[in-house]
């Protein structure tokens, strides 16, 4: 059987009372799993660093962008660890120290250079036994096999995953193409908030789990309420709670298919197909319908939240979904303790007519072509053990630590993160489940040589902004969408030829391409 935790911390020298102070609240109920046969895991080294004095074992870990007294690493992911294990001394070690930028003129290194960096820690005489990383990172490792598979360890000592979310889970595989090189004790992902008395209103049904965008959005049409007057419309969706960008809302819609605006040499454009020809005409035609919000709309709001009524003071302002004017919003989990915040202190509300708004949550709508993998969803602080590490029985202890049942317990405190472990997390509503956030897949990591273009060519995201031109003239009626991706196309093509030659070219985007563009047949 797996070993207790208050044996492990007493077999580590702690003194009784303090364990007991500290983590008797947290200390799980459940008898550990019993542990696998399966063998197939290498033995574990212990440590060949110099250990410091005391007798402590060092166990180095890296990150991409830190400095040696990276507070925030070491309260959400370190600290708990080794006050509970005073026989092991943790030692960050960024692969590029942040600090030395504010004592130079120099520039953040980026992109694939900063990648080097982290290469460098993982290698020679002494390096790091664990990498906390992002998913851009850990895929990158991942695929240069500078990784260990958890796997083995997994099995070898019995190790309990059944309660950890998939999405954290299949998000972790599928960086590493099937098989798991890390845990994450949280991670992110958002549902759609919906209004219950606007759709009972409306007499229409609930949004439910696993919609199809083009089934989430004809049950959008059922609930919009137009009107020429603005405060008494209700738009049926906003992907977010506040005022957005509508083309950046297109765009992270498509992000599932990962649609792209250029190659991954940034040799020419990728627009003008059926792809980004869906996604235009079908968030034009959801803005000339008024069912979700356009630019004028955005822009009324937004001067709203500038210049508010004295007299009306409105805690709500700026939020579609408390003041009623969104039946649905994309949000995330800390959203929850937001709403239940209006409700409790609904009372203390004046000078506005509160409506409580009774809500629901259900999963992201996905496409039929990619089922399951949503906006919103994904993965941040994951730990992973070195392949490289020279302390790799420490390096899988701390990742078994800070993923377990009794930290998730500690971190599910936190109203505004998703700890991995599910049973943990707490609804703050009588009857909303939180099983729309579980089982989702997070959106694939954009392309490693795209990322790199932006540093390669640190104005390339005008492309973006020449595309948003074109994208607004669609929903003024000025063009089609045929029209504008061609458009784009070429305006496109002729920046990256630009950029090319000279990749610091800055352009101007008020030259008059756009009304010659579109004398274009």
């Amino acid at each position: 059987m797996a070993k207790s935790t208050i044996p492990l911390l007493l077999r580590r020298g702690v003194p009784l009372a303090l364990c007991a102070a500290v983590l008797l609240p947290v200390i799980s109920a459940e008898a550990a799993a019993p542990v696998s046969s399966a063998t197939s895991a290498k033995p574990l080294t212990a440590s060949v660093v110099t250990q410091p004095s005391g007798g402590q074992r060092v166990l180095r870990i890296g990150s991409l962008w830190s400095n040696s007294d990276d507070t925030y690493l070491r309260q959400n992911l370190t600290d708990l660890y080794e006050f509970t294990h005073p026989d092991v001394k943790l030692e960050l070690v960024p692969a590029v120290d942040q600090e030395q930028f504010r004592f130079t003129n120099t520039y953040m290194v980026e992109g694939p250079e900063a990648l080097g960096h982290m290469r460098d820690i993982m290698v020679g005489s002494d390096p790091v036994d664990v990498v906390i990383g992002d998913s851009s990172l850990i895929r990158s490792l991942a695929a240069q096999n500078m990784l260990e598979p958890l796997q083995p360890l997994i099995d070898r000592d019995g190790y309990d995953i059944s309660n950890l979310a998939p999405t954290m889970l299949d998000g972790v595989r599928e960086l590493g193409r099937g098989r798991l090189f890390a845990l994450a004790p949280t991670f992110n992902a958002s549902v759609v908030f919906y209004n219950k008395g606007i759709f009972d209103a409306a007499g229409v049904n609930y949004p439910t789990d696993g919609m199809t965008w083009d089934e989430f959005f004809k049950l959008a049409g059922m609930v919009t309420k137009t009107s020429k007057q603005m405060d008494e419309r209700i738009y049926a969706f906003s992907r977010s709670r506040y005022v957005g960008d509508p083309f950046g809302d297109m765009q992270a819609y498509l992000s599932p298919l990962q649609a792209a605006m250029y190659d991954n040499q940034g040799g020419a454009m990728t627009v003008n197909n059926a792809l980004w020809s869906k996604g235009w005409t079908t968030f034009s035609n959801l803005i000339q319908k008024k069912i979700i919000p356009g630019p004028d709309d955005i822009e009324a709001a937004a001067a709203a939240v500038a210049e508010p009524a004295e007299s009306e003071f409105n805690p709500f302002l700026g939020d579609w979904f408390l003041t009623g004017k969104a039946a649905m919003v994309i949000g995330e989990y800390g959203y929850i303790n937001e709403l239940a915040a209006a409700d409790r202190n609904a009372l203390l509300i004046k000078n506005i007519h509160f409506r409580h708004v009774d809500w629901g949550i259900a999963a992201v709508p996905t496409f039929a072509e990619k089922p399951g993998v949503a906006v919103g969803a994904g993965l941040e602080q994951m730990l992973a053990i070195s392949s490289t590490a020279q302390n790799e029985e420490d390096a899988w202890e701390l990742i078994k630590f800070v993923n377990s049942n009794e930290v998730a317990r500690i971190k599910a405190a936190n109203p505004y993160q998703l700890t991995s472990r599910m049973e943990f997390n707490r609804s703050q509503k009588a009857g909303v489940s939180l099983e729309p956030f579980y089982h989702v897949k997070p959106v694939p990591v954009t392309d490693a040589n795209v990322e790199s273009l932006a540093y390669k060519m640190p104005n390339i995201y005008q492309i973006n902004l020449a595309g948003q031109m074109l994208f607004s003239e669609v929903i003024q009626g000025k063009r089609t969408v045929a029209n504008a991706l061609k458009a784009w196309e070429q305006q496109g093509n002729h920046m990256l030829n630009a950029m090319r030659k000279d990749p610091t070219v800055l352009f101007n985007l008020d030259n008059g391409w756009l009304e010659r563009s579109a004398k274009k047949k």
